[in-house]
């Protein structure tokens, strides 16, 4: 990646970050959004999007399904706040690494329980 590239990325997760805990708090279930990672595509009209959650009542998917049904508000909002030629299309994944190496770490532990009793 570009050394533009990653630095509209890092500008449009500072300005997304600040959206979601002020703008789009009023989504029911979701909790605490974080955004983890944003990749830009080389042309800079593509941003992916990595959300966590803490404190979700629903499924990951089901809540990136409420934060992308409101692309449309979210993009407005990045308008709003950062100059660029384009305004990125944003496309919105869950990242799960924080899961994966919570279980990475219960199989570590039931290694190292199993290597002790032996």
């Amino acid at each position: 990646m570009s050394i533009r590239s990653e630095k509209v990325a890092e500008e449009i997760k500072h300005q997304l970050n600040t959206a979601m805990s002020k703008d789009l708090s009023e989504i029911p279930g979701l909790g605490l959004v974080t955004i983890s990672k944003v990749i830009m595509a080389p042309d800079l009209k593509l941003a992916k999007v990595y959300l966590s959650f803490l404190g979700n009542k629903e499924p990951a998917e089901k809540c990136v399904e409420k934060i992308s049904s409101r692309k449309k508000h979210i993009r407005y909002l990045l308008a709003k706040h950062i100059v660029l030629k384009y305004v990125p299309d944003i496309m919105f994944y869950h990242d799960d690494t924080t899961e994966y190496a919570d279980k990475m770490q219960k199989i570590f532990n039931e290694l190292h329980k199993d290597e002790t009793k032996d």
